[in-house]
């Protein structure tokens, strides 16, 4: 049975990766036919290359990735300064853009630069295969598509990288297929260190240099040997994992457009990964929107439309940044008001110092006259009434609460306004202070349940003042590091999720895009984060439904009758699946608060896109994407937690490593580096030995030395799945 249930995920994850790809070929297909002719760019004219029939798509080159039978399924964009980036699920593997028409030969080379230099030296076609990783499978395409042509391998010379992974993999494709291996040489030229390929060669020493090194390219036969000192043994069968690291692609498709485009610009500047993004802007929403409105889902199914988002990241994801670019509407909001309390404010006080006088004179009075024995039944009563009387401060709005604890959050929510938000990139309070230690989680815990249902209780309290029951709108935006939830995980001995805590956030666990955030200049405007703010400040401008006694009272927002439809079809398919057996049985207490998110979230849409009457079913179905993506992300973070060390520590490393492989465009990692950048947890060497070796039980990755440096080498094959 576990077999099988491995085999299903597996066969999941592929047909989940067929359709993302598929999804990236329709939108190349678009991206092509609406871009450009080329005839100058900037990269070009650095390189000092042709642009082959390329096109241009804003001020970016466009290059598209086609298979043997010329199915484009994918592009790769190049920026004027020479970034380089690839559409998000889009296919890699066995893809490559051709130069020329295959004549005597073919030669196969990683990067469009380079292919423009050696098509321009030799007058042979030439197929860019975009990566070390690719060039044995697009070698393999083309030996399958003419089986007589000479195939040469156009190395890259990766002469400061460890293993030289350009030559390497170079030779090992010629070695695949029977072909010729090319490699740049440098000799006699003054040659710098980032000097590697065939167009530093072109540029260094002219095209006749680049000509001679494919004069004197060498067959390398099949089965020919292995390159360098590199110990081969066979791998063991490959074995899937249990766990699936791996995330979909964030549905920005389905935020409203006017939020999709906010998101987008930002990430654009920021470089943030865009759930955390997406995070940033959905939590501005909830905030300047929970006060105003209200849903039902169905006849007595009533709620809040206010959300708890959880990322699961680390430190220096730029979400504070994010959280400032969507909420400064509402930060606004908060000084305006201020402002316009201030002699409110003033009034108060002084009738409270005239207050506090009044009382503290009768109780002089009382001591005065029970000391002479006298009677003060009436001025104890002259008390009694005056306490009735004691001024009420004004409800000033406060919004965004940064690390409060629950009960001094409460307090707030109760006291000074019912409707507020927190807002944290460290979450240390919610998650790790002393507020969730084991004598106060089950309390703070359940306290944060309530505010999510729409209500405090009644409460009192021996050191601050207590309060009555009554509605309180709250929106949680947080961000926590995963070694940090992990500990609260262990420390609260399964509260989290047998009290429901967790179960209400939208969970996310993006991939970090540290290391990739490239220098960006500033962008002069921001007109999309401009109109999106400006629509939360037409939101929080509408008079707050709080009345004298400070009772918060939302207008109810309702289903149209096709979109009720399609909630019940999303509530009934989410049920199903949290039977025994269903794919959602671990996570039924996330999945059975999955349709009520969506409700909220849809009733958010709706409002902010300025809707009037019900909820429509173009709401529904986005704000279902949206949380059952989440639901997905929810899964993939538990489902790891939940597993024991042995098991999920190979998970993760893996995942590191993959990420960290590709974006070096190697297949191995030094020990040294992972004990110093891998994941939390995993920098010890016997935790890294131990998850190597069940690693290369299941043919994944295993140890290789070179010298007395000891590396972690993957498995090819996985550096092809593309992600």
């Amino acid at each position: 049975a576990h077999t099988s249930r491995v085999q299903a995920m597996q066969r999941q994850r592929e047909a989940e990766q067929a359709q993302r790809q598929q999804v990236a070929a329709t939108n190349a297909s678009k991206r092509w036919e609406q871009a450009k002719p080329c005839t100058t760019h900037a990269y070009l004219s650095r390189k000092g290359i042709q642009p082959f029939e390329v096109k241009l798509e804003g001020e970016n080159l466009l290059i598209p990735l086609r298979t043997t039978d010329g199915t484009l399924h994918s592009l790769q964009t190049i920026a004027p300064d020479g970034l380089k980036m690839f559409m998000q699920g889009g296919r890699i593997t066995g893809c490559y853009f051709a130069i020329g028409k295959p004549n005597d030969s073919i030669t196969v080379c990683e990067g469009f630069a380079t292919g423009a230099s050696i098509y321009a030296s030799t007058g042979q076609a030439v197929a860019i295969a975009f990566n070390t990783g690719n060039l044995e499978a697009v070698a393999v395409a083309l030996r399958a598509k003419y089986p007589t042509l000479k195939i040469i391998l156009g190395a890259d010379d990766d002469h400061l990288t460890a293993g030289n992974p350009g030559l390497t993999k170079a030779r090992a494709a010629a070695m695949a297929v029977g072909g010729y291996l090319a490699v740049p040489e440098f000799f006699g030229h003054d040659r710098k260190d980032k000097d590697t390929d065939f167009n530093d060669l072109h540029q260094l020493a002219g095209l006749d240099a680049v000509k001679a090194c494919f004069d004197r390219a060498e067959l390398v036969p099949v089965g020919s040997g292995v390159a360098f000192n590199e110990q081969i043994a066979a791998w063991a069968e490959l074995q899937p994992l249990v766990s699936n690291t791996e995330a979909a692609p964030y549905p920005l498709d389905a935020l409203p457009a006017l939020v999709r485009c906010a998101v987008q610009e930002v990430a654009g500047f920021v470089q943030a990964p865009i759930p955390l993004i997406a995070q940033s802007a959905i939590t501005a929403m909830s905030l300047a929107v929970q006060a105003h409105t209200d849903v039902e889902r169905a006849i007595g199914l009533i709620g809040p439309c206010s959300l708890f988002m959880l990322g699961i990241a680390d430190s220096g994801e730029r979400k504070s940044s994010c959280d400032g670019y969507f909420t400064k509407a509402i930060r606004d909001y908060e000084a305006r008001e201020q402002e316009k309390a201030k002699p409110l404010i003033k009034a108060h006080q002084t009738e409270l110092d005239a207050w506090e006088a009044q009382r503290s004179g009768i109780k002089e009075k009382i001591k005065a006259l029970a000391k002479d024995g006298k009677p003060n039944a009436a001025q104890i009563k002259q008390l009694h009434d005056l306490d009735d009387e004691k001024p009420i401060p004004p409800k000033v709005p406060r919004l965004i609460y940064g690390d409060a604890t629950p009960e001094a959050l409460a307090s707030c929510l109760a006291k000074q306004w019912p409707s507020g938000g927190v807002l944290s990139n460290e979450a240390g309070v919610v998650f790790g202070g002393h507020a969730m230690k084991n004598d106060s989680a089950m309390r703070n815990m359940a306290l944060l349940n309530q505010l999510w249902d729409g209500w405090l209780n009644a409460t009192d309290r021996k050191t601050t003042e207590s309060f009555a029951a009554m509605a309180a709108r709250l929106t949680m935006g947080l961000q926590v590091q995963e070694a940090t939830i992990r500990a609260f995980f262990a420390n609260t001995k399964g509260l989290a999720r047998g009290t429901g805590f967790l179960a209400r956030f939208l969970v996310s666990w993006p991939k970090s895009t540290q290391g990739t955030r490239m220098f960006t200049e500033a962008p002069a405007n921001w007109p999309a984060r401009e109109a999106f703010n400006n629509r939360l400040t037409a939101i929080l401008d509408r008079q707050a439904p709080v009345d004298d006694n400070g009772i918060l009272t939302p207008a109810m927002l309702t289903l149209s009758p096709d979109a009720k439809q399609a909630w019940i079809q999303c509530h009934d398919a989410i049920e199903k699946e949290l039977a025994t057996g269903g794919e959602l049985y671990d996570l039924r207490d996330v999945g059975s608060k999955a349709a009520d998110n969506v409700a909220r979230l849809a009733a958010l849409f709706h409002t902010f896109n300025g809707s009037i009457g019900t909820i429509d079913l173009d709401c529904i179905e986005s704000a279902t994407s949206i949380v059952v993506w989440h639901l997905q992300e929810a899964k993939r973070f538990l489902g790891e937690l939940a597993m024991p060390p042995e098991l999920s520590n190979p998970a993760r490393l893996e995942a590191w490593m993959l990420d960290y492989c590709k974006r070096k465009d190697t297949d191995k990692v030094q020990t040294q580096i992972v004990q110093q950048y891998g994941p939390s947890g995993l920098r010890d060497k016997t935790v890294i030995d131990s998850a190597v070796n069940k690693l290369d039980e299941l043919g994944r990755a295993r140890i290789v030395e070179d010298g007395n440096r000891r590396f972690i080498k993957i498995r090819p094959e996985l550096l092809e799945v593309e992600t």
